[in-house]
């Protein structure tokens, strides 16, 4: 039960930072850049909307002039020809027949008395007090009414009214009522998935089309210039719909990344646990090993130095040639066998020694001897460059001798028929950088991933050792070691160590 709980516990964890940096961020981010696009699709709607309001107001406006227009052609025959009352009835009926648009024509005195009707009167009728009619008795020009019903017809109408003016005086008025009817049908005619609302300054609604509110609609607003008329019009945005569009496709799209980004995330991490979890392994491989080399090479010794001294004394009692080089034989492998408990006596040493700060150049001058009558001996050519400057390191000296003599050993057992070994110092980033260059046989790179587990080995007498102990020695003074080798291109051995500031005594 208490490895259930453990379970589910770790599943909702993992399931809550899964939320926390992939579908919170996205969805953030998202609603984010669908409010910005939103905004940018609302200008555009906008534009299109006033684009839409200003061609309904072209359209009433060139319809309006049109009617003015023919008005005012009417008017101008009329003041040409100086018809009698009789002449201009007859003419004003022709052109009511004409004109859908107008459902009368009138003509007025001055003083505002229709004298003249292309629709039955039942009684007279005076219009000198209104607006529209003193507006063009005062200022000579054609004149709009607001939107009322015809005192003559009874229908929704607009009066307008034509001045004819002689020699600067108004010799009366010619006033058309134009259905207002053909404005809307005009309007209807234009309207396409939109709707239309159009009042007059006095706040009446004079046309209107489908419906003018709702929750995607975009408005635009606008004026007819010849008459105080507003004309706001009512788009379909589809703006929620489009929200959810762009919303949904920029989650899709963010999520895949996040999702990503969050995997390339989990597997570094995972290969950084796996590498952190084999050094520790490492490391307690190590320990193990040292503790067992240890104790393993004291037990040892002990019988082995008593047999190392029988074989002494039988070679002292035995002198004849045969018996001789058994015992040179068994000498020699004693000897082998000490070798291998000293190096693992040295790998089972405890870490902590006390450091002292020597000169990297002159700790490789006092073994270059060695190393040189081994080349020598060997016939490979060697050669040592030395820092120009000094490179001061805190060290066990015997210790950083014998991890250079072990890596020059290793380099020339490489070269068994000749080469060149080079031994290099240089000071790089406050590192001591020393490098043991050969161009032996090499190593692959299988070879090269093993080269410090403990007991690999390429040599048929080796002991697998060396490597480790060199690189557990490097790393207690914060060093590190590098292998660089190639098949038939020789191996270079990088060692770093942090560079000290003076020479301790």
């Amino acid at each position: 039960m208490a490895l259930l709980h453990l379970l589910k516990s770790l599943i909702k964890n993992h399931i809550i930072i899964y939320l926390l940096v992939t579908l919170l961020p996205a969805a953030s981010i998202s609603f984010y850049l669908t409010q910005q696009k939103v905004k940018i699709m609302e200008t555009a709607e906008e534009g299109k909307a006033q684009e839409i309001a200003n061609s309904y107001a072209a359209n009433i406006e060139t319809f309006l002039g049109e009617t003015v227009g023919r008005l005012e052609m009417l008017a101008t025959s009329i003041k040409v020809e100086k018809n009698n009352l009789e002449d201009l009835n007859d003419i004003l009926l022709e052109t009511a027949g004409k004109d859908s648009r107008f459902s009368g024509f009138y003509w007025a005195n001055t003083d505002g008395d229709l004298l003249i009707s292309t629709n039955t009167m039942t009684e007279p009728v005076n219009i000198g007090k209104r607006p529209y009619f003193q507006q063009a008795v005062k200022t000579k020009e054609t004149s709009f009414s607001s939107p009322h019903l015809g005192s003559v017809t009874g229908r929704h109408i607009i009066s307008i009214a034509t001045p004819i003016v002689e020699n600067g005086q108004v010799k009366g008025v010619l006033i058309a009522s134009l259905r207002l009817t053909k404005i809307e049908e005009k309007v209807r005619n234009l309207v396409k998935n939109e709707a239309v609302k159009v009042i007059d300054n006095t706040g009446q609604t004079l046309i209107k089309t489908g419906p003018v509110s709702g929750r995607d609609t975009t408005k635009a607003r606008t004026s007819v210039n010849q008459v105080p008329w507003t004309i706001t019009v009512y788009k379909n945005s589809n703006l929620t719909q489009n929200f959810w569009l762009a919303f949904f496709t920029y989650l899709f799209v963010l999520l895949a990344i996040f999702n990503t980004l969050y995997l390339l995330f989990k597997i570094i991490l995972l290969r950084r646990n796996l590498k952190k979890e084999q050094q520790e392994t490492e490391l307690q491989k190590l320990e193990l090993i040292g503790k067992l080399a240890a104790s393993t090479a004291h037990e040892i010794r002990n019988p082995l130095t008593g047999i190392k001294g029988l074989v002494k004394l039988l070679s002292e009692e035995y002198r004849d040639e045969k018996a001789q080089a058994y015992f040179n034989v068994i000498q020699t492998e004693i000897d082998r066998i000490n070798s291998i408990v000293s190096e693992l006596l040295v790998l089972g040493k405890p870490t902590a020694y006390h450091l002292k700060t020597y000169n990297a150049n002159e700790i490789v001058s006092e073994i270059k001897p060695i190393i040189q009558s081994e080349a020598n001996y060997m016939n490979v050519e060697f050669n040592t460059q030395y820092s120009p400057e000094p490179i001061f390191i805190s060290c066990v000296k015997d210790q950083l001798k014998q991890v250079i003599l072990n890596l020059s050993k290793n380099s020339l057992q490489a070269m068994s028929h000749g080469g060149k070994l080079s031994i290099q110092l240089a000071k790089e980033s406050e590192l001591c950088v020393i490098r043991v260059i050969d161009n032996g046989k090499g190593m692959t790179d299988e070879q090269i991933a093993q080269a410090f587990n403990p007991f690999f080995t390429l040599k048929k007498d080796g002991s697998g050792l060396g490597l480790t102990i060199c690189k557990r020695i490097i790393e207690t003074y914060g060093g590190e070691i590098f292998l660089k080798s190639a098949p038939n291109q020789g191996t270079e051995v990088k060692i770093t160590i942090p560079a000290a500031l003076e020479i301790t005594m």
